[in-house]
C-alpha cells in the first residue's frame, strides 16, 4: 500500500500539471472580456503586453497597444447596449500560451460570432487575432 501512494501523487500532480495552463488560459480570457466590456483602460492595459500586435482581420486593422486603447473611447459608446458571452473553443488544440475562443457579441440590431486566438507570456496578452465566424449566435 505504501508503494501505492507515491504512484497516486504522481497521477494526481500530472493532472493538475494539464489543467493548470487551461485555468491560467480561463483566467486571463476571463479578466480580458470583463476589463473589455467595463471599458477598463487601467485593466486592459495592464493585461496588453507592450509589445501586443492586435489583428482585425475582418477590418484589414493592426493596433498596437496605445492604438487599440485609444480605441477603446469609440468602443464605450457601442458597449453600453451591448452583450457578450465567450467560452474557450472546443476541439482547438492550444497550449499553455495560446487559446482560441468564442465570443457571442449582442448588439441592438445585430449580433455576431467571432474567434479571437490569444497569445500569451508571462500572464500578459502578446496576440490577438479576430475573424468573424457568422452573423449569428444562433450555435452559440
Amino acid at each position: 500500500m505504501i508503494a501505492v501512494r507515491p504512484l497516486i501523487s504522481l497521477v494526481i500532480f500530472a493532472a493538475f500539471l494539464a489543467v493548470a495552463p487551461a485555468s491560467a488560459q480561463n483566467t486571463l480570457v476571463d479578466r480580458w472580456y470583463t476589463a473589455l466590456f467595463d471599458v477598463n483602460r487601467v485593466a486592459i492595459a495592464d493585461l496588453l503586453a507592450d509589445d501586443v500586435i492586435i489583428n482585425l482581420e475582418d477590418l484589414g486593422v493592426t493596433q498596437t497597444k496605445a492604438e487599440f486603447i485609444e480605441s477603446l473611447d469609440e468602443w464605450e459608446e457601442v458597449a453600453k447596449n451591448a452583450n457578450l458571452a465567450w467560452q474557450l473553443e472546443e476541439g482547438k488544440e492550444t497550449g499553455p500560451n495560446e487559446a482560441s475562443v468564442l465570443v457571442c457579441y449582442q448588439f441592438p440590431d445585430n449580433e455576431m460570432m467571432i474567434r479571437e486566438v490569444f497569445g500569451f507570456q508571462e500572464s500578459k496578452i502578446i496576440s490577438s487575432v479576430q475573424t468573424t465566424v457568422g452573423d449569428s449566435c444562433e450555435s452559440f
